[in-house]
């Protein structure tokens, strides 16, 4: 059994015993856990929110009132048919992450709005220009022993290149943003 099938089958495990489930990702990644919400859902559950702690990225859903009764007749008659297995997921490859051509949009869309509610926990972009800011006039500082053309030089280079980094930022937060508002 591969590391996507115990995944699966731990998820499944869980969303049979509770209302309320945490998926957590070590590595951060909205894929995986956009792809895992996705079977959730599946199964009678919705997304609630993301969480970044440390660099562990954490999505919580809960069972939709309406569909407990119908998830729990589906887990019971899953559980006397078969074990629980990778097959029990429905719109992913067989033993893999991977979502079918029918469920990548309901997966793409959820793994926006994970990004999206992740980078919304993020440090403000007036926090970063502040403390970019800081690292680059330090840097001028530093370079100030070589003259001062060279500082202010530093200091310029170093503040383009934050900012630059900034603007990226800014753009992806609103590209994101735009297609969660529209799939919604």
């Amino acid at each position: 059994m591969n590391r996507a099938e115990r995944r699966i089958r731990a998820l499944l495990r869980q969303l049979t015993e509770r209302d309320f489930v945490v998926l957590s990702d070590l590595g951060g990644s909205p894929r995986r856990l956009a792809v895992l919400t996705y079977v959730a859902e599946q199964h009678g559950f919705r997304y609630a929110e993301t969480h970044r702690v440390g660099r562990a990225l954490q999505v919580h859903v809960v069972r939709e009132g309406r569909a407990k009764e119908r998830a729990e007749r589906r887990a019971e008659e899953a559980a006397d048919a078969r074990p629980l297995d990778s097959t029990a997921a429905p719109g992913l490859r067989s033993g893999t992450l991977r979502p079918l051509p029918e469920a990548a949009q309901a997966v793409r869309r959820l793994r926006d709005r994970i990004e999206l509610d992740a980078l919304s926990e993020d440090l403000s972009v007036r926090a970063r220009s502040m403390i970019m800011t800081g690292c680059a006039l330090f840097l001028g500082l530093f370079l100030l022993v070589s003259g001062w053309q060279a500082a202010l030089a530093g200091f310029a280079a170093m503040e383009a290149v934050f900012m630059g980094f900034l603007y990226g930022e800014v753009a992806r937060r609103r590209r994101l943003a735009r297609r969660v508002h529209t799939a919604v």
